[in-house]
């Protein structure tokens, strides 16, 4: 990969890469579990993965990735060439006690999230917070005076620490934290299904609010809290997935997908797509038939 790719390492044995380059031959290695927990913020990028026998899982795009890979178990991860990387990644080590590194705190979340990780894989990918996000193109696009440089890093590295621990654990608070009620909830279901069947004409909030029967300040903080994402970014999101997920058939034409996406100019979708994903759509479309899947 030409670029930067440069290595970390907090005292409390906290370490981590950041990548902002481009793969120019294909990548195709395996790598063996040291049970660690990893915490990958991806602003472009795209990458297939497998371990041992578990079905594929591929990211691309701008998302977060959390995943855990006990001792032993093998993770084959293949990167296409003339891929572009931006990304900051943190390990979290298993310590000589058993525990995971940053995880000092005896809560019951804290708890729960160290029993889940015990002896389990775990490889998901997630909308990425806008906090990390900001603090990940911070962290990456650091350019200060030589005495202010490596201090500013390392406290950017710590508060993105913090927010992708916090994010973390707060997978394991109770569902029903998000405060809303039965009929919110349906409200804010029901518009996340309009916004994947329209995508050619999507709705405007307040069309959306009128809908599902509220107002478009109620509809935007409870979809915010259910969701952890605004509205323009689910309409995003589900565009972008549904694109990829047609360049993968070989149905369509670029052209007919981007009108499909609501996109009047197959350039602006093509600008959007290499923004999400990293790489064009003719490309994604090439490297749908490249991918050589493992046996």
């Amino acid at each position: 990969m030409s670029g930067r790719f440069e290595h970390f390492l907090r005292d409390d044995e906290i370490s981590g890469v950041v990548i902002d380059g481009r793969s120019r031959s294909r990548i195709d290695e395996q790598l063996v579990g040291d049970d660690r927990l990893t915490f990958k913020v991806q602003l472009t990028g795209a990458g297939e993965y497998q371990f041992n026998d578990a079905p594929t899982s591929e990211i691309a795009g701008e998302c977060l990735v959390i995943a855990h890979q006990p001792s032993g178990v093998v993770k084959r991860q293949i990167i296409l060439s003339d891929t572009e990387e931006r990304s900051v990644t943190l390990f979290f080590p298993r310590l000589g006690n058993g525990r995971i590194a940053g995880f000092e705190d005896e809560g019951q979340e804290v708890r729960a999230a160290s029993e889940f990780l015990s002896q389990r894989l775990l490889f998901r990918r997630y909308q990425l917070p806008r906090a990390a996000a900001l603090c990940a193109a911070d962290i990456l696009n650091a350019r200060r005076s030589p005495w202010t440089q490596e201090r500013f890093k390392r406290a950017k590295i710590d508060e993105l620490t913090c927010l992708l621990l916090d994010f973390f654990i707060g997978q394991f608070k109770r569902s029903d934290d998000h405060g809303l009620t039965e009929r919110e909830v349906r409200r804010v279901q029901q518009v996340r299904a309009i916004i994947a069947e329209h995508l050619d004409q999507p709705f405007g909030v307040a069309e959306l609010a009128r809908a599902v029967g509220t107002n478009r300040t109620r509809l935007n903080t409870a979809f915010r809290a259910y969701y952890g994402e605004t509205i323009g970014q689910a309409l995003q999101k589900e565009r972008m997935e549904s694109a990829r997920t047609w360049l993968g058939e070989e149905t369509l034409s670029v052209s007919e997908i981007a009108e499909r996406c609501g996109y009047g100019h197959l350039s602006n979708f093509s600008l959007a797509y290499k923004a999400y994903f990293g790489m064009s759509p003719s490309v994604a479309r090439d490297a749908a038939t490249q991918i050589v899947r493992p046996a």
